[in-house]
């Protein structure tokens, strides 16, 4: 069983942001020992991306960010709520936008600054297995980890704890 941890960090970026920590290590390294050109293809937090929770500034979106990677469905009223513009949009946009955003298999863990999800990125896809979340990067499983679903919860409430 892996362990998860977001840890509040400034180290080798411009900015302050949330780093994903899986058994002590960070995500990021991760992805350089497992895909070997990612490093020097990809980009990285300091040049391009940067965490999600770092991206969405309000209470609301952070909640609903939280609620993704729990596999909570994000509602339309709580998706409108958060984003009043979408008003103007036709329903089956807002759907759209809504299951590319939040109710999607895959949740964003690393984004363009602007927030904008249709940006280069990193996601991972997260399901649930008996009283396990899983974390799977690519279709052969080269990069794949699994949380016990109760410290797993735990680190996001307390993530909203203290962002709130």
């Amino acid at each position: 069983m892996d362990k998860l941890r977001l840890v509040k960090t400034l180290e080798n970026t411009p900015r302050e942001y949330f780093e994903f920590v899986i058994n002590d290590k960070s995500l990021l390294d991760y992805f350089s020992d497992v895909y070997k050109n990612w490093k020097e293809a990809g980009p990285t937090l300091d040049e391009s991306l940067i965490g999600v929770f770092n991206t969405i500034h309000s209470r609301k979106g952070q909640q609903l960010q939280v609620k993704a990677f729990l596999r909570e469905e994000v509602t339309l009223i709580e998706y409108c709520s958060y984003l009043p513009h979408l008003s103007y949009w036709s329903q089956s946009d807002i759907m759209e936008s809504l299951k590319d955003d939040f109710n999607s298999e895959e949740v964003m863990l690393y984004c363009c600054p602007c927030g904008d999800r249709d940006c280069p990125g990193i996601a991972v896809k997260v399901t649930i297995e008996d009283d396990y979340f899983i974390w799977s990067f690519d279709e052969e499983n080269l990069l794949q980890f699994r949380f016990h679903e109760q410290e797993y919860r735990k680190v996001f409430r307390c993530y909203l704890k203290e962002i709130l």
